[in-house]
């Protein structure tokens, strides 16, 4: 019997998780990680001002308002006068079509962690599993060229939000501080400087010991890169620890890898299979405190480069009467998880036809043939067509927002959903503010005797409910109410928010599964 024809046989009973063990030099390791953490913020911060100054030229540019910039470019400065507004979007459109004909994109977060996890594998000399090479598609890091993917994503969501596509600008930023975690990886130089340190692994651990803390430190690592694009994108530092510990959590899941046969000659034909991946960022104190360095200088850098700035402003407000108003932020959260449920399934079947699978038979063989290019260019028509009647779509927006966000995620434009679904859950609790307001006045008017109750007498601001849709949306879109809370408390400074914040953005569970 040949070698070939030996049957294999995989091993059904449960693998064994590892848990992560701790190197030799422990002091080491924590150098290690804790420099790595705070260069991967300066590095994000850095890049993300670049990013913003970049997507604010291009719309000043495009959109007339610092025609100044182009002054010693004539031609551009007759392209920007000839566009008519509602062609702009298509602009960035059909950028984004010519990069992707150039080469691929990084995917988004959850299909990175695989990619990160293929790697970490890869670099310890492991075997992949067939699923996670299947899924991810992924080239060894020796024959890629990761700076170049990045680029290019950067390049795209820059001309994305520029051109008034209706995306947001968080999403890049994020995925701005990923890219840079990723090459410091991937970086061979960089890679050395873990002798430095004496992070070097020890002789004698098995390899499903190797896998798992090389594994461990990657998702860290990349952990780092995400809540240092949070907090320079939204100059809220604490927001983003609590995105990685949040968000990112949700995407690590444990990965089951196959075995290398330990006897020459060993006559069992089972593959076994290990375990890995299975610890919580939060279960290591080192984790916690990377994560807080790299969230920290990446939000002091930013600071330093563009100045600090609320990420939002409101009016003067106040709550008049938070526990009697409890029930009614309760209520807007159950709102708001019917609205985010509404955005994600709009989101699923525009994600559905762009890839020619729902429709009528003539919709379904004209994405089936349209080229990937093509279909941004698509979706930035849509939204300058939608541009005209209802003009508040580029950059901020109405209610026409959750179609416009759905159409251009779902196409290849390259942006966010964080900043629409905030614009999204405002405008619903603006709306419900003034139907409650006006409600209450109706019943005054009908009831005279009612007027003395604290209740009927006025309710908080207009400000104060929009905010707290604001966050009962963004939570019930990403499962993550914590995160969601404090976004809107950095993002405006004010402590009087978070008990009616943290009320409602718990209600999301009702109505998303």
């Amino acid at each position: 019997m040949t070698a070939s024809s030996i049957p294999v046989v995989i091993i059904s009973s449960p693998p064994v998780i590892t848990r992560r063990q701790l190197p030799s030099n422990w002091l080491g390791e924590k150098l290690y990680i804790l420099s790595t953490a705070a260069l991967i913020g300066l590095l994000t911060g850095s890049n993300i001002a670049c990013f913003k100054t970049a997507v604010e030229f291009v719309r000043e540019a495009l959109y007339g308002d610092g025609v100044e910039l182009l002054r010693g470019s004539d031609i551009l400065l007759r392209i920007s006068e000839m566009l008519p507004l509602w062609l702009i979007p298509a602009v960035g459109g059909i950028l984004v079509g010519l990069l992707l004909t150039i080469g691929d994109m990084p995917p988004g977060l959850r299909d990175t962690v695989k990619e990160v996890d293929l790697d970490s594998i890869r670099a310890t000399n492991a075997t992949p599993p067939d699923e996670l090479i299947m899924c991810t598609n992924l080239p060894p890091a020796s024959q890629r060229n990761d700076f170049g993917r990045f680029s290019r994503k950067a390049i795209a969501a820059t001309v994305t939000l520029g051109t008034g596509n209706s995306l947001g600008p968080e999403g890049p930023s994020v995925e701005a501080g990923m890219s840079l975690s990723r090459l410091l990886m991937t970086n061979k130089f960089f890679e050395k400087l873990s002798w430095v340190f004496g992070t070097l692994e020890d002789l004698d651990l098995d390899e499903v010991q190797r896998v798992n803390r090389k594994v461990a430190r990657d998702r860290l690592l990349l952990a780092c890169g995400a809540a240092a694009g949070v907090s320079a994108g939204f100059n809220a530092p604490l927001s983003g620890v609590f995105f990685a510990l949040e968000i990112v959590q949700n995407a690590l899941v444990t990965i089951d890898f196959p075995l290398k046969q330990n006897t020459i000659g060993s006559e069992s034909n089972n593959i076994q299979m290990a375990t890995v991946g299975g610890e919580a960022l939060a279960l290591q104190q080192i984790n916690i405190s990377a994560i807080l360095l790299s969230s920290v200088v990446s939000a002091l850098t930013i600071q330093l480069l563009l100045g600090n700035e609320l990420a939002l402003r409101l009016g003067t407000f106040d709550f008049k009467n938070p526990l009697i108003e409890l029930p009614l932020y309760l209520l807007l959260g159950a709102f708001s998880g019917v609205t985010a449920a509404l955005f994600s399934g709009t989101a699923q079947l525009s994600k559905s036809t762009f890839d020619g699978e729902v429709g009528p038979e003539i919709v379904r063989d004209l994405f089936q043939g349209m080229p990937k290019f093509a279909k941004p260019v698509v979706a930035s028509l849509f939204v300058g067509i939608v541009s005209i009647y209802i003009p508040q779509v580029l950059f901020f927006g109405l209610v026409a927002k959750l179609m416009t966000t759905a159409v251009s995620a779902s196409s290849g434009l390259v942006g966010g959903t964080f900043a629409p679904s905030l614009f999204l859950g405002g405008v619903l609790g603006a709306g419900f503010h003034n139907v409650v307001a006006d409600s209450l006045n109706v019943l005054v008017q009908q009831y005279p005797e009612l007027a003395n109750y604290p209740i009927v007498q006025g309710i908080s601001g207009l400000p104060a409910f929009a905010m707290v849709g604001a966050a009962s949306v963004l939570a019930a879109l990403f499962r993550a109410p914590l995160t969601a809370s404090l976004l809107l408390f950095e993002c405006t400074r004010n402590y009087d928010v978070i008990l009616p914040l943290m009320a409602s953005a718990g209600k999301y569970i009702l109505f998303v599964c």
